[in-house]
């Protein structure tokens, strides 16, 4: 056995001694102790629910604290269903309310959406008959001793290991890019190589622990989100710069003087990021400094590029400087994002083109838009959410309708069995029908031969529970089932009399929720995320060529389309600021959106799995584009030569049409080969550039127009190959 299976049999070992341990000390306390069985009942369900049945990531420090913070919402959901089980048709609507709320819940972050079904059951187990108010504070009682008990034990007892905080991950690969740019283009030792991809790629979403992703819409997590793009993006353009055609040639002074620049700000980043502490006025990672030493290198040497068009290995310069500019950029980003996250909000004024726009927006404003980012029918957990709340309250209706003796079976079998394919449902039902059946058999031989001894289940309940929560985590479905109908039964048999005609009623309960979860499995979205990943991706691509249109029209000056200088210094960080935090929404609501279908796609068994697109290298186009819309528009300069405008407008159409027609191929899903884009024509523009009048005066604002002109050229260029590899996919 593996390593990693060796550690994945000892958390689910682990899991299920803590659940154990809580749901049995609570049960037995009032039960025996107190002899209270309803708060019995609900001390035990409390455990099972959010230790067994939800899926809470993480340490179990962080494990404790989200069964803490649950506590308020619990207590809620009890108090509903409990008195809104007074009528068939009130429990009902609430479950399609409720249903419909918690599945959506999720939208804000892996922990909440680990824990959704087992508060999911918490509304379920109080709203059947009978309708028992009175019980009500029993019930609440029981629910806080459960909560408790599963808390202490996530914490102390065989507790789930730390990991690396977030904030770690961060300040290893500022750490790692800081070493990188130190060298100044100098050959890289393999070791340090080596290190710099390990650190870019431990801050993947992919990579980090979910409950270690900062995926809540908190300023503090959306910085966390910004540092850790920009310190894959330094990573990736410093270790180009040391694998790159002509990689090692030596670099001019003021180039040197930035590499410099960029490890000292990389390096004061990792030491507020390890610190981990609020900075006061003047502490922390500045990012003017590391501002004034780009500008000769992104200017001054871009002029030099365009003027100097007969040396042989122009190309080659012009994409080396390209790397260094964009690793400044990224640091510059990633120094800003840090002090955003240690509380300087002044971040979120005066730097246009980095989009730092939600520093100044209000708490409530950034949950509402991630509330709301996910509403509409294109949305994998908009679709989730409702396939649950119908699937759950068509159970509750007809437990309530047909006076099922035990209807809270029905709607447990609703909420595990449903899947997001039919495909995927059919499979679970028939394994869990396979364990529920022979979990019966055993329950009711069990139940026959002991009686209404409870002194025997007592005993049992324990050993039942710690198998069950065992092996239905290490062998299956089937397994899970059939161990949970034992542990039903050995649990109900000490809280009243019950026969062994509990085992049968046991299994047509979780038929009848079997056969609910089919039929929504068969009408709601039967496919899953399989068209609807293919509908998301379509609408990124066209959000793609959206952005590269919005992108080319703001650098390009339409107003100076008569002149025949090629600089000017209109525009510049305050023209485009708001205007470009608007227009980043959109592709970034396309972008979760498609990752979020993505994610689910990937967790769906098929069929068939042959011929898909490289999806990711979507999603990394979408980066690509959000970054120069991020920062193109807000650079000082514009361009004002009326053929390099044409030019530049003329090569970011053709880029733009050819995700259009992505667009339109992934929409449509059809087999036909796609048109091939060309390659971006950098010669060309080299070309045009040289019909620049070079005698202008005004220097400067060349050289600003020429820092404008390479960096949108290289941005459109990266674009083209991200859609060259998406098209030799399809």
């Amino acid at each position: 056995m593996s390593i990693q299976g060796l550690r994945g049999h000892r958390s689910v070992v682990g899991n299920a001694v803590r659940v154990t341990t809580a749901a049995c000390v609570g049960f037995y306390l009032c039960r025996y102790g107190l002899g209270l069985t309803a708060m019995a009942v609900y001390a035990a369900f409390t455990a099972v629910s959010l230790g067994a049945l939800a899926r809470i990531p993480g340490s179990g420090r962080q494990r404790a604290a989200t069964v803490l913070t649950a506590v308020p919402a619990g207590l809620l959901l009890l108090t509903l269903g409990t008195l809104l089980a007074v009528r068939t048709w009130a429990a009902v609507l609430g479950m399609l309310v409720v249903g419909f709320v918690i599945a959506y819940a999720g939208t804000t972050g892996p922990r909440i959406a680990g824990a959704a079904p087992g508060m999911q059951l918490l509304y379920i187990l109080p709203c059947f008959p009978p309708y028992a108010p009175a019980l009500l504070g029993q019930r609440l009682a029981g629910f806080l001793l459960g909560a408790a008990l599963l808390a202490a034990a996530q914490r102390f007892l065989l507790p789930e290991p730390d990991t690396p905080p977030f904030r770690r991950l961060l300040a290893g690969a500022a750490d790692a890019a800081a070493d990188l740019a130190r060298l100044h283009g100098a050959p890289a030792p393999g070791p340090l190589l080596d290190r710099a991809r390990s650190a870019a790629d431990a801050l993947r979403p992919s990579r980090v622990p979910p409950a270690d992703l900062p995926a809540s819409p908190t300023v503090a997590h959306k910085a966390m989100q910004h540092a850790a793009e920009a310190a894959r993006t330094l990573l990736a353009r410093l270790d180009a710069l040391h694998t790159a055609e002509g990689a090692h040639r030596a670099y001019r002074p003021e180039t040197v003087a930035l590499l410099t620049g960029i490890g000292d700000a990389a390096r004061g980043a990792a030491r507020a990021l390890h610190d981990g502490r609020r900075l006061r006025p003047g502490q922390g990672p500045r990012a003017a400094e590391l501002e004034r030493e780009l500008g000769p290198v992104r200017t001054h040497q871009a002029l030099d590029t365009l003027e100097r068009l007969d040396a042989d290995d122009r190309l080659v310069y012009l994409r080396r400087r390209s790397l260094v500019v964009q690793a400044a950029d990224a640091t510059v980003v990633l120094v800003l994002a840090t002090r955003l996250l240690f509380g300087d909000r002044s971040v979120g004024r005066d730097t246009a083109g980095h989009a730092f726009g939600y520093a100044r927006t209000h708490a409530p404003a950034l949950w509402w838009l991630r509330l709301t980012s996910h509403l509409t029918p294109r949305s994998v957990i908009f679709q989730n959410a409702c396939r649950f709340a119908l699937g759950l309250a068509a159970a509750r209706a007809v437990a309530g309708v047909l006076d099922l003796q035990h209807g809270f079976w029905v709607l447990l079998a609703t909420l595990t069995l449903t899947r997001t394919t039919s495909l995927e449902t059919r499979s679970a039902i028939r394994q869990a029908l396979l364990g529920t059946l022979a979990g019966a058999v055993l329950a009711g031989g069990l139940l026959a031969l002991v009686d209404d001894r409870a002194a025997v289940y007592a005993v049992l309940l324990p050993l039942v529970m710690l198998l069950a929560f065992t092996l239905g985590p290490l062998r299956g479905l089937a397994w899970a089932q059939g161990g949970f109908t034992l542990v039903v039964a050995t649990l109900f048999a000490q809280v009243s009399r019950v026969t062994w005609h509990l085992a049968p009623v046991r299994l047509t309960d979780v038929l009848a929720g079997s056969v609910i979860g089919l039929i929504c499995g068969l009408v709601a979205w039967p496919r899953g995320a399989g068209r609807e990943v293919r509908r998301s991706m379509a609408a990124l691509s066209a959000a793609i060529a959206a952005s590269i249109g919005r992108t080319a029209a703001r650098v390009v000056d339409r107003t100076g389309a008569g002149r025949t200088g090629g600089m000017t210094p209109t525009g510049g960080p305050g023209s485009a600021g708001r205007d470009t935090e608007a227009d980043l929404g959109a592709i970034n609501r396309a972008l979760a959106l498609a990752r979020e279908s993505l994610a689910q796609y990937q967790s769906e068994p098929r069929e068939r799995t042959a011929g898909q697109p490289d999806w990711p290298a979507v999603l990394v186009a979408a980066a690509d584009a959000r970054r120069g819309e991020r920062l193109l528009p807000g650079r000082p300069g514009r361009i004002t030569h009326r053929e390099t405008g044409d030019w530049l407008r003329r090569a970011a159409d053709d880029t733009a049409a050819g995700y259009r027609a992505l667009a339109r191929r992934l929409g449509a899903d059809h087999s036909a080969p796609p048109d091939r884009s060309p390659p971006l024509d950098v010669r060309g523009l080299l070309a045009v550039v040289q019909r620049i009048p070079r005698d202008s005066p005004d220097r400067e604002s060349r050289a600003l127009a020429a820092a404008l002109l390479l960096d949108s050229v290289i941005w459109l260029d990266g674009l083209t190959t991200d859609l060259t590899r998406i098209q030799e996919e399809l």
